[in-house]
C-alpha cells in the first residue's frame, strides 16, 4: 500500500517513464466527493497476456528490475480503488503505449492521504528522461496545465537550483491558487 495518493500517482509516472514513453499525459481532477486520475503514454504497451500478469503482486517480467520477484504498481492501484469503493482500469497495446485510469471516493473513511503534489511534481518534473510529461490538474472549477518541455524552454536545466527553486515557487503557486 502507499502512504499517500501522490506516491501512487509518482510509481504509475515512473512505470511510464520506465515504459519508454516519450509523452506522457497525467491529468488530476479533484472535487469535493470524487478523485479522477488517467495517466496515459506512449511507451512500449504490453501485450493482453502481460497486461493480465502485471495485475498480479506476485509477477514481474525481470526486465525492469532484474532482482525484484514482484510487482507491486498496478496491485497496489486496484486494492486502493477496491477498498475506497472506487475503480480502475488500465488498457495497453504493444508498441502504442498505456493508459491507466482512476476514480476514488474522496469521502470514503479508507481513501489515503492525497500528499504533497508539489513535491510528486517536481520529482517527476526533473526525473532523468527525454521525455515530455504534461501535467493537467484541476479542484473544482479551477485548473492549470504545466509541460515539462515548455519549463525545459523557460527555465533550462530543470535540475539546476535556481531552476528548482523557482519551479516549486511555480508549482506551489498554481495549487494554492486552485486549492484557494
Amino acid at each position: 500500500m502507499h502512504a499517500t495518493i501522490c506516491d501512487l500517482i509518482t510509481d504509475l509516472v515512473q512505470n511510464s517513464i520506465e515504459a519508454n514513453a516519450k509523452e506522457i499525459t497525467l491529468n488530476v481532477e479533484e472535487t469535493k466527493t470524487n478523485l479522477k486520475v488517467v495517466i496515459a503514454d506512449n511507451g512500449k504497451g504490453m501485450s493482453a497476456e502481460t497486461l493480465e500478469k502485471a495485475k498480479d503482486p506476485f509477477w514481474s517480467d525481470g526486465l525492469k528490475h532484474k532482482h525484484r520477484k514482484v510487482g507491486l504498481g498496478l496491485p497496489f492501484l486496484f486494492q486502493t480503488s477496491e477498498m475506497t469503493g472506487g475503480n480502475a482500469q488500465i488498457e495497453s497495446e504493444e508498441s502504442v503505449g498505456t493508459t491507466v485510469a482512476f476514480n476514488l471516493d474522496q469521502t470514503n473513511v479508507d481513501l489515503p492521504m492525497f500528499g504533497n503534489f508539489t513535491t510528486a511534481m517536481i520529482t517527476l518534473l526533473t526525473y532523468g528522461f527525454d521525455g515530455n510529461l504534461k501535467i493537467e490538474r484541476s479542484v473544482d472549477s479551477k485548473s492549470y496545465t504545466v509541460s515539462k518541455q515548455e519549463l525545459q524552454e523557460a527555465l533550462g536545466d530543470l535540475n539546476d537550483l535556481e531552476s528548482l527553486t523557482l519551479l516549486k515557487q511555480f508549482i506551489e503557486t498554481n495549487e494554492e491558487e486552485i486549492n484557494g
